[in-house]
């Protein structure tokens, strides 16, 4: 249970890193469609989605390094730090497809929230 907790932790903290993005790429895109700037809200949405990538490919880099090597951080129990090594290529694996759908929510909210009428 305690290496569950540690890894859901990092999990969820990384989750709101990438969630930050979104709200950023959301501010942005609504903005632009709202101006009816239909040029920025293609280049926007293009930059937003590279930087999602990007961001989950760094966070599963850094977590499949990070949590490998450095798990005694967390605790010094060897059955806990053996047991997050097992969950270590979920909580990496999953960074970039978490990113992306973070990202592609966040996109199709700020394309909702103005009404185009």
């Amino acid at each position: 249970m305690a290496a569950f907790q540690i890894c859901a932790q990092v999990w969820l903290t990384t989750s709101l890193l990438a969630d930050s993005l979104a709200v950023a790429g959301q501010a942005l895109l609504a903005s632009a469609f709202a101006k009816k700037d239909h040029y920025k809200v293609v280049v926007t949405t293009a930059r937003v989605l590279q930087l999602a990538v990007v961001l989950g490919v760094g966070l599963t880099a850094f977590l499949a390094t990070g949590m490998w090597f450095g798990a005694d951080v967390f605790t010094s129990d060897a059955a806990v730090i053996r047991t997050i090594h097992k969950g270590v290529p979920f909580v990496a694996g999953t960074q970039t497809i978490n990113t992306l759908a973070f990202v592609f929510d966040s996109e199709w909210r700020g394309m909702a929230s103005i009404r185009i009428g």
